[in-house]
């Protein structure tokens, strides 16, 4: 983590509630969500990887003069990794948003084929490396039931609403993986988990803590055997 991404965690330290209300309802939801994981961080390397994907989350998420804007805000002294030790503790027990997301999809990426298109729309969604899934917890990122997505430089991506916030892989989402074969088909997979649903019209990953596991295991059986 360079003294850029520093510096945004800094700044959002600082107005926390002033960046949220930047970010979509979607976009909120999943911010909180990743901060949440700060209290089960194991120590500095864990809580790095944390900051990573929050920076990783807020560069994707935010319009581009926002991004410019948050940078400007940060501390005027250069931060060092002590902020990582203070978003601990702002955020160890801050509680998720509890409001309903407008759950629009991403619009599609412009150029390319459609396959093109629909790998940069998956690998633009929030994601964790191997190594910062590692630093969780000890999560095992190569788990056989995870999706990993591959991006152009070879690597590995392992989409964030796999996880809950104690960094270890959800259950439903597990099984719902195995069900659809995601070591087959990681890419078919992902598309299911965040693309919009017909029975659930929203994208299953939005669905997660707000329709029954049984339910959405129920929905997923519907796909058949296309993947």
């Amino acid at each position: 983590m360079d003294a850029n991404d520093l510096s945004i965690l800094a700044a959002l330290t600082r107005d926390v509630d002033g960046v949220r209300n930047l970010l979509s309802e979607i976009d909120r939801r999943e911010l909180d969500r990743l901060l949440a994981m700060f209290a089960h961080a194991p120590d500095e390397q864990g809580a790095e990887a944390v900051g990573a994907a929050v920076v990783l989350h807020l560069m994707n998420s935010l319009p581009s003069g926002e991004r410019q804007r948050l940078r400007l805000r940060a501390p005027t002294a250069d931060p060092d990794r002590g902020v990582l030790r203070e978003l601990a503790a702002v955020f160890g027990y801050r509680q998720p948003a509890t409001g309903q997301p407008v759950d629009e999809p991403p619009p599609p990426a412009a150029g390319g084929t459609p396959w093109e298109r629909i790998r940069t729309r998956l690998l633009s969604e929030a994601s964790f490396s191997e190594e910062q899934v590692e630093l969780l917890l000890g999560q095992d990122p190569w788990h056989r039931h995870l999706i990993r997505l591959s991006d152009a430089t070879g690597e590995v991506r392992l989409p964030t609403f796999q996880f809950g916030p104690d960094g270890a892989p959800l259950p439903v989402v597990l099984s719902i993986n195995e069900e659809l074969r995601a070591d087959v088909d990681p890419w078919g997979v992902a598309d299911w988990w965040l693309g919009r649903n017909h029975w659930l019209d929203t994208p299953p990953a939005r669905a997660l803590g707000r329709v029954p596991d049984d339910e959405l295991i129920a929905v997923a059986r519907t796909v058949g055997e296309g993947y």
